[in-house]
């Protein structure tokens, strides 16, 4: 349907529309209301013809009046001339009449007056009639008129709605929805997702899009074209259209998602399924590398293993629950603009598994990293999600294997973070950062955030920050640091952390701290004393140097 065939707003006949009407204007129309001018452009329901003094009842709003008024001349007989003329319009205001058209003919000048001073200063349209008119006519050609014009809103809202619901039935995609939308209005329509960083403005041309009690976006339109009621009509309509497709879209997508997870749960525990029938079942499911957008037929050459965790600042624990879905959405959506679709499901409350099938056997660090930040892009900055990456493996079963390392790094990554809000890179032996691709990808990408970890990037301090709180692991280190744990024996916790980081070589440490070599062995032999240690045995090193580290995570 071409937006012309709609005609303009099929609104009502206007005020305005009934003064210009060829019957009306016979009598010589003249607006005595001074304020009224604003008021011709309302829409008139019906016209009316009134000759008594009380409308009360008889009105039903948005009608316009006609009459002669010949009640004012017998109450201009009786001296109450003005009064009368006053209530008379009040009642038809108080009655929600639009307007009103008074025949006044010669040798009535005494009414006219008394008009003129009860109409002059009303927002109500009062039209003088001073040559006679036929009301018949007038009402003829104004229902005439009101009528066409309620059938072609009716004509114009069945095709509206056959548009909708044929879009409705072959299971349209948003998209053409909304083009569909725009074509009938002969304007812009834009689809505003509520996780998007942007929304629309206030411009009387904005609809919500509610699906299962829950508003997922907005559709707009450019207020050119269609009027405000034609805009209205056809906004509704294709947010009643989105909504069931997207409701559609839902249902599909977690019948997919049930099928993804009870794989993948069958992959981590495989007594019943073998490699071959866990590649038919995920090509079936759409999962491999994509060309061009297509599924291949070719296997993927490896699969890497992910565990996803994340968060909301402020939320609480169900709030993080149900997050899940939109992340799982954004994660799918961020790995096909990679070329990849991956085979994904829940962990937990606030994790999800994640095999990605990989094109070549190379590192896909920075293609994690580059996942993550559109995903959490995609989510309006409303959660802030990590990965655990174990190695890929060439089979789906030893890369499901692989999930639970991949949930611990996850994991320990996420401790860290809530300790010091970022994750120390590993380190050489030298204590110089290693270069990784990832971190190189996302300095260029300008989001230093680090989203994507491996065992060596938490390795030890990980594990401690994941058992922080654990009463043996926190007597363990008081066991071994005994009283250096006190404030005031802050120098001899720093001295133990020195000669550990230098390995156990005291002329390096000396040389580090300025000191010489007598006056260092004296306060290493006064520690041991303290510690009841032997710093020279390596395991007895090892066991401080843990007690030190679970003493950071602590904060003791």
């Amino acid at each position: 349907m071409h937006p012309a065939s709609t005609g303009s707003d099929p609104a009502a006949l206007t005020v305005g529309g009934v003064a210009a009407l060829e019957p009306f204007r016979r009598g010589d129309p003249q607006l005595l209301s001074e304020r009224a001018s604003a008021a011709t452009g309302l829409p008139v329901r019906w016209v009316h013809v009134i000759e008594t003094s009380d409308a009360t009842g008889l009105l039903e709003g948005g009608e316009f009046v006609l009459s002669t008024v010949r009640i004012l001349d017998a109450a201009l007989a009786e001296g109450r001339g003005d009064e009368a003329a006053a209530a008379f319009l009040d009642g038809i205001e108080k009655a929600g009449a639009v307007a009103l058209a008074i025949e006044v003919l010669s040798g009535r000048e005494p009414v006219v007056r008394v008009l003129r001073a009860a109409a002059a200063h009303r927002e109500l349209p009062v039209y003088l009639l001073s040559r006679q008119v036929r009301f018949v006519a007038v009402t003829q050609e104004a229902h005439r008129r009101i009528a066409a014009r309620q059938l072609e809103q009716l004509e114009t809202d069945r095709r509206i709605h056959e548009v909708f619901t044929q879009l409705t039935l072959e299971a349209a995609p948003v998209q053409r929805i909304v083009a569909e939308a725009g074509r009938l209005l002969g304007a812009e329509v834009v689809w505003w997702r509520r996780a998007a960083s942007s929304s629309p403005g206030d411009n009387g041309g904005t609809v919500p899009v509610v699906v299962a009690g829950e508003m997922v976006g907005w559709l707009s339109a450019e207020p050119r074209g269609a009027g405000p009621a034609l805009r209205a009509t056809v906004l509704e309509r294709a947010a009643q259209a989105v909504a069931l497709t997207l409701l559609s879209e839902r249902s599909r997508r977690d019948e997919k998602r049930q099928a993804e997870t009870a794989l993948l749960h069958e992959l981590r525990r495989p007594w019943n399924v073998d490699e071959d029938s866990a590649r038919r079942r995920a090509h079936e499911l759409g999962i491999g590398v994509l060309r061009h957008g297509v599924l291949s037929e070719a296997a993927p050459a490896a699969w890497l293993p992910v565990v996803v965790r994340w968060e909301r600042p402020g939320a609480d624990p169900l709030g993080e629950h149900q997050g899940g879905g939109a992340v799982l959405d954004a994660l799918a959506w961020a790995l096909g603009r990679e070329g990849t679709a991956a085979l994904a499901g829940r962990l937990g409350a606030a994790s999800v598994a994640v095999l990605v099938p990989l094109a070549a056997r190379i590192p896909q660090d920075a293609v994690v990293e580059r996942v993550l930040a559109v995903a959490e892009q995609r989510l309006g900055g409303a959660w802030r999600v990590l990965a655990g990456v174990s190695d890929f493996e060439s089979g789906m079963i030893g890369a499901a294997a692989r999930l639970d390392e991949a949930g611990m790094i996850a994991e320990a990554a996420v401790s860290l973070l809530a300790r010091d809000g970022s994750v120390d890179v590993g380190s050489s032996p030298d204590g110089t950062a290693v270069d990784r691709p990832a971190q190189d990808d996302a300095a260029r990408s300008g989001t230093p955030r680090r989203r994507c970890f491996r065992a060596r990037d938490v390795r030890l301090r990980g594990l401690l920050a994941m058992l922080r709180g654990d009463e043996r692991v926190q007597m363990f280190a008081r066991a071994e640091l005994g009283s250096i744990l006190d404030a005031e024996r802050r120098e001899d916790r720093e001295l133990l952390t020195q000669f550990l980081a230098c390995g156990g070589n005291k002329s390096l440490l000396a040389q580090r701290i300025h000191l010489s070599r007598p006056a260092l062995y004296g306060r290493l032999a006064r520690l041991e004393r303290r510690l009841g240690v032997s710093l020279d045995d390596p395991e007895s090193r090892t066991s401080l140097h843990v007690a030190l580290l679970i003493a950071e995570v602590e904060g003791c």
